[in-house]
This record gives structure tokens, sequence and C-alpha cells, in this order.
């Protein structure tokens, strides 16, 4: 069966939200060999299956279990699903293994979805950590800001 751009963004709205804003990674919407690549914390990394993702969704559920993930943009052509988004959510569990803030933090990002057979193939997020980071008052902010 083939699969539409509509039908592809589709899958990832509910992937990702679902994951997000639930904590329910659902690897039911993921290819037997679906790869997560992604750079967290200064460390690029590519693992097969859910459970690199899994923990970088746990890690910041842990830290803000109230985040929200918000989908700004949705751009979706061929086989490709790319989604501008925002987080939102307090910092009650100490973000990066850092300690709890009690601050109301908010950062963006953009994930591109290679699809395959209507399922998340491979995944890529560019996520503003240096934002993050200036939130928390861990980098400062340039000069004249």
């Amino acid at each position: 069966m083939s699969y539409t751009p509509e039908q592809n963004n589709a899958v990832c709205v509910e992937f990702f939200e679902t994951a997000w804003n639930t904590g329910n990674v659902r690897a039911d919407l993921l290819t037997s060999d679906a790869m997560d690549h992604s750079f967290v914390a200064g460390k690029a990394k590519s693992e097969p299956g859910a459970g690199s993702f899994q923990g970088i969704v746990g890690m910041f559920r842990h830290a803000m279990p109230n985040i929200h993930l918000t989908i700004l943009d949705q751009v979706y052509a061929a086989d490709k699903v790319v989604h501008r988004w925002s987080l939102t959510g307090t910092d009650t569990g100490g973000v990066m293994g850092m300690p709890a803030s009690g601050k109301q933090l908010t950062f963006t990002g953009t994930t591109t979805a290679r699809m395959a057979d209507g399922k998340i193939a491979e995944r890529w997020a560019n996520v503003d950590e240096l934002g993050l980071l200036q939130q928390l008052g861990v980098v400062p902010p340039p000069p004249g800001a």
C-alpha cells in the first residue's frame, strides 16, 4: 500500500503528540528497523528502535511532568515529514541532570522523519539546547540581549 504525504504527516502528528504529551512512545508507528538520530547534550548518536527516543522523552517528562508539545509548522512531501515545534513545561525535576529550577521553560526545534509503508523509519531532530540552557541560567545571554 502506498501512503500519501498527508497520511505520513498524520502518523507523525499522532506519534510525536502522543509521545511528548502522554509519555507513550508508540512503537507500532515505527518500522521494525527504525533509526533514531539525535543530538543531545552536545553528542550525536544514532540508535535503532524506539529506545533512544523513549529515553529522550522520558528524561524531559521526568524533569517537566507537565511538558506539552505544540506543532507550529508541518511540511511534508513524498516520504519526508518536517515539523517545527515548541515544548513548554515547568522544570520541577531537573533538566539534563541539573537541579530543578522551578522555571517555566519553552524551547523549540525541528524534527524530520523519513517514512516507509506508513511508519516512521528514521528521525532527526535539531533542538535549541542553547536557548534552553540560557533559560536555566547555565549559559549567559549574549551581550546586549
